[in-house]
């Protein structure tokens, strides 16, 4: 049984040149299977990192109280000055367990820790900007032991309000991002 001749490098040298594309396209494709792999596992190992960091302190088993008062010490390890908002005067300005004013540099800022099962929605970013105009702060922030859904996101870009998600989370906790 003989080769077709029309694919014998030596004597067709045209052969070639559709060979080096098929073999280009294979080492690409090669190339990208490696990174996607590569891109899964340090997926899985920062997902891995978070979860251990936060169940180490409890994160979420804490009340949302507890909560409010680990974020509150966090922040004062990043050198904020953190107190408790003065009780409002009237039922609009109810304390709900979630607000901070952090001090730092002159700057204030509402933060709203929230602990919360499920991603965060808008609602807790046009909260946390009606506490920044309430308290008179110069920025808002969120916190959560959870993530955010993407109109939330869309809408702190949008309004300036800093979010401190569930992987900062841990890494604040770890020491090794401060705000």
């Amino acid at each position: 049984m003989s080769l077709n001749p029309s694919f014998d490098l030596v004597t067709n040298p045209a052969s070639l040149c559709l060979s080096v594309p098929i073999l280009a396209l294979f080492a690409f494709l090669g190339y990208v299977a490696v990174a996607f792999i590569k891109d899964q596992a340090d997926a899985r190992q920062q997902q891995t990192h978070v979860e251990e960091t936060l169940a180490t302190f409890g994160v979420d088993r804490m009340s949302q109280a507890e909560f409010r008062q680990f974020v509150a010490g966090l922040l004062q390890k990043q050198g904020y000055a953190v107190r408790l908002p003065s009780p409002g005067h009237n039922e609009a300005e109810q304390d709900f367990g979630l607000e901070l004013i952090a001090v730092k540099d002159g700057a204030s800022r509402v933060v709203c820790a929230v602990r919360y099962d499920k991603p965060l929605s808008p609602g807790t970013i046009r909260y946390a900007n009606g506490c920044r105009a309430r308290h008179g702060c110069s920025a808002a922030m969120v916190v959560t032991n959870s993530t955010f859904r993407v109109e939330a996101r869309k809408l702190a870009q949008e309004t300036g309000c800093a979010l401190v998600g569930r992987a900062e989370l841990a890494d604040w906790v770890a020491g090794e991002k401060a705000q």
